[in-house]
């Protein structure tokens, strides 16, 4: 009897696991096929240009901002938006999107520019396709986009570089660094702006440079361990919109008031920190306005103008002084 029971409850269990890999594999098909297929066109108005932007993270507070200024100027030249992205950071999937809206026979293409052969190749394609294709936020080079808005990158990092350096004849101290990833074009424009003005500085030394993953957590850990290893750590530099805050989470747990924090981009709780004076300043770009510009430029290829190439949306400085109180 005792056999018999142990044998039901054995088959019970194989069952179960059974059922459990059949409704993983049903879901991963689903969301494959989400992925590759043509996108859905039963709510689209195909009387308008079809714009697909495609995000590198798809509820990432920046994105959204693109997506709010795209959509602006898409009411305003009467175009039709398809936003879409990856849950979390995944370049495989961002051009698994971008093959998406190639095959969709998307009108036109704005993404963020992977820095990859591959989206090279995908881009090229749909300039054959007739598809014109804008990078925003990280640009493409040697591809054919038709131009590239957002930050001017490199700058941006040589901007951090002379906030940090304080406006001083001989600055000193030891610097600890985050990067969002180390393969996105962008941070690693920032990364070399930064070297390029701190090197001219010998009382200025890097100790560390780590990537956060584009993550408040990792930034925090990554923050932390430097803080550990590199005890002799004045300043930190974030260079990826979760990073300030990772890093003002970790220097309060570990050197409290002994660290000057120099962050990017105003998220909510960014700005807190500034007013907190846990972090000294941040750099602010203008998301909202590349989506903007990107459509708008589209619009003007569409009616035959001259498209430029490049096109730089501005940044600006938020410090302590330009807080008010909540």
């Amino acid at each position: 009897m005792a056999n018999r029971r142990r044998w039901n409850i054995g088959v019970l269990l194989l069952l179960i696991i059974f059922g459990y890999v059949l409704v993983q594999f049903y879901l991963s098909t689903e969301r494959i096929r989400g992925l590759v297929t043509p996108l859905e066109a039963s709510e689209v108005d195909h009387t308008k240009l079809q714009i697909a932007l495609i995000s590198q993270e798809l509820d990432n507070p920046f994105w959204r901002s693109v997506e709010q200024g795209a959509l602006e100027a898409a009411t305003k030249f009467e175009m039709e938006l398809q936003y879409m992205g990856p849950f979390r950071i995944n370049a495989v999937e961002q051009m698994k999107l971008l093959e998406k809206a190639i095959a969709s026979k998307m009108d036109a293409i704005i993404l963020q520019g992977i820095g990859s052969e591959q989206d090279k190749l995908l881009i090229e394609k749909a300039n054959t396709l007739g598809i014109p294709v804008i990078t925003v936020d990280t640009d493409e080079p040697g591809s054919k986009r038709l131009a590239y808005v957002g930050t001017n990158n490199t700058y941006a990092g040589q901007e951090m570089g002379r906030l940090l350096a304080g406006g001083q004849d001989n600055p000193s101290g030891v610097i600890g660094v985050l990067i969002g990833s180390q393969e996105a074009a962008n941070q690693r424009l920032r990364l070399e702006g930064f070297k390029s003005v701190i090197k001219a500085y010998p009382g200025l030394s890097i100790a560390d440079v780590r990537s956060s993953n584009i993550s408040r957590l990792q930034a925090a850990q990554q923050a932390e361990q430097m803080l550990k290893e590199h005890p002799e750590i004045t300043y930190m530099a974030g260079f990826s919109s979760l990073d300030g805050i990772g890093m003002a989470e970790a220097v309060a747990r570990i050197k409290p008031a002994g660290v000057e924090i120099y962050a990017f981009d105003d998220l909510e709780d960014t700005l807190t920190a500034i007013h907190n004076k846990q972090i000294k300043s941040s750099i602010v770009q203008q998301p909202s306005q590349m989506g903007y510009e990107a459509m708008s430029l589209l619009n003007d290829y569409f009616h035959g103008h001259t498209v430029t190439p490049e096109q730089y949306t501005p940044i600006s400085v938020i410090t302590g002084k330009e807080m008010t109180a909540p």
